[in-house]
């Protein structure tokens, strides 16, 4: 379902147009990060770079002057590289004792046995992110503040294998990211590939049946998704490019990741010039007017802005009452925002 790796082939030096970790931890440290709380580093496979435990544990450095606020490191991996994964995670949260900051990682993962080689393209992609999943459970038994996940992709592929997928993550103990195919010009490249991945009405039917499974009422991101299935109508408010932005490999910073028109460039301008220049204060008066916009149900979206906007998560705070409260509160980490 993402393209992203073609980039390679399109662009035959695209290693040296990476940001680089003092690049990324220079980025980091202006003012405009100061009130960050939870830090994404995502891919492609963020595992390939060899200075990823560098990174991290650089980040985690910056906790004292510059971060403060910060509470999660997550992590996203397609799970294919076992040994390095948890070798590097145990690396990361050696340095991240006494930080007070959590790690996190998430796994894609898109079907049982078959299913999942086959979306992923990769023989024996089951085997390898299962292995490095039991890995990973088995570190988490020795850091508290180790969190691990998974996100699966909802496609015509794996429409009936959502409830295994879920009974997995459950009997794991895994948090777990089950949304719908999105279609970006931008971060995934993957518009050409429509026709075989968008989903039917028919889908849709399977996917409300789907969210509507108990475990799932407690959470917020599968609430929102399940009253836009049913009403077509989108009842949180979007804070993209006010409290989160997606920084690309090379530096160019977006609103999101839905969004392929970049608002600045952190190679070219301070972040602080970025933040309060022209094309960032364009993109906040127009947001909510764009069609991405009015439809999207991108999960990190609707996580990141759902203290910020605050109206419609009190309100489903409010529905969950006070015995299941914490469930959300503390149990999905948004209590990390107001501490």
């Amino acid at each position: 379902m993402c393209n992203l790796w073609k980039r390679s082939r399109e662009i035959p030096s695209i290693q040296s147009l990476e940001l680089s970790g003092r690049e990324i931890l220079k980025i980091l440290s202006s003012p405009v990060c100061s009130q960050l709380v939870e830090l994404d580093l995502t891919g492609g496979e963020p595992h390939l770079r060899d200075d990823l435990v560098d990174l991290a544990t650089g980040v985690a450095g910056l906790k004292a002057n510059h971060l403060t606020k910060l509470r999660s490191i997550i992590i996203t991996s397609n799970g294919l590289l076992p040994a390095k994964t948890v070798a590097n995670y145990r690396k990361i949260l050696e340095g991240l004792q006494r930080t007070n900051i959590d790690l996190v990682s998430v796994n894609s993962f898109d079907g049982i046995g078959r299913i999942h080689d086959t979306i992923r393209g990769t023989k024996d992609a089951y085997k390898l992110v299962t292995e490095t999943i039991e890995g990973l459970l088995e570190l988490k038994k020795e850091y508290p503040n180790f969190l691990a996940g998974i996100k699966a992709t909802i496609l015509p592929q794996n429409i009936d294998n959502l409830d295994s997928i879920l009974d997995y993550a459950l009997a794991k103990g895994l948090f777990h990211i089950i949304s719908p195919v999105f279609f970006t010009a931008g971060r995934f490249r993957n518009l050409e590939r429509q026709d075989k991945l968008i989903l039917g009405p028919g889908d849709y039917h399977k996917i409300s049946k789907f969210y509507s499974r108990s475990e799932l009422n407690k959470s917020y991101f599968y609430a929102q998704t399940r009253r836009f299935l049913k009403s077509r109508r989108k009842s949180w408010v979007c804070t993209a490019g006010y409290n989160y932005l997606f920084i690309e490999f090379d530096g160019k910073v977006f609103p999101c990741e839905m969004i392929a028109t970049p608002i600045g460039d952190l190679r070219k301008q301070e972040p602080e010039t970025m933040w309060k220049g022209p094309l960032a204060q364009a993109w906040r008066k127009g947001m909510e007017k764009q069609e991405r916009c009015r439809t999207c149900l991108e999960p990190g979206a609707i996580r990141y802005s759902a203290c910020a906007e605050g109206l419609s998560y009190l309100k489903f705070l409010r529905r969950l009452g006070e015995s299941r409260f914490s469930t959300s509160w503390v149990g999905e980490g948004y209590s990390k925002y107001l501490e």
